[in-house]
């Protein structure tokens, strides 16, 4: 619709949500829906390799694509909580409790130590450090937990070293393409 002076009107303009309120609604949502799509994806590709933390590959991938395209500072928290929820209901058969409060604690660690490596040179490879941290954040919890509650986990039988290694490793990977894949696309929008 125009104006009688011939220009549109702000809500013809506006992107595709007339309002403000609407559109960030709407990224909310899709951040929360992205976590419960990254933890579908864990769950459905659970591939016996014995290698601990093989999924932050793609799980991380998901949070770095999600975190780095929103405006949100809590973008990576929202998502892991959208797939902490899936978690809590444990319709996946996970036989970690603990697993949704470790998934949080990745959110958070995520969105703090992304707000550090955003205002850095070399962002690619600083997000990616980011991430890996993040992930390895896994190991680190679980034997905290294990050491306060006795649960056991099988991850860590052999050792503390190897499953931070490939935490690490998985999670860098994961963060990495992540976060390349989000600057090609906003190149090739320009």
């Amino acid at each position: 619709m125009e104006t009688i002076n011939g220009s549109l009107l702000q809500r013809n303009i506006s992107k595709v949500f007339p309002s403000k309120i609407a559109a960030q609604s709407v990224e909310l949502l899709f951040l929360f829906l992205i976590g419960m799509l990254a933890i579908t994806l864990h769950a459905k590709l659970r591939i016996p390799m014995h290698l601990p933390g093989k999924q932050g590959l793609i799980f991380m991938l998901f949070i770095i694509l999600a975190r780095s395209s929103s405006s949100y500072s809590f973008a990576a928290s929202l998502t892991c909580l959208g797939a902490s929820s899936l978690l809590f209901l444990n319709i996946f058969g996970f036989d970690d409790p603990f697993m949704p409060l470790v998934y949080i604690f990745i959110g958070i660690v995520m969105d703090l130590l992304f707000g550090f490596a955003s205002k850095l040179p070399a962002k690619a490879l600083i997000i990616g450090l980011a991430s890996g941290l993040s992930w390895m954040a896994i190991p680190l919890f679980r034997i905290l937990i294990s050491n306060l509650t006795g649960f056991p986990y099988l991850s860590l039988a052999g050792g503390l070293a190897f499953p931070l290694f490939t935490h690490f490793t998985f999670g860098f990977l994961g963060g990495y393409i992540g976060f390349n894949l989000v600057r090609i696309f906003n190149k090739n929008t320009k």
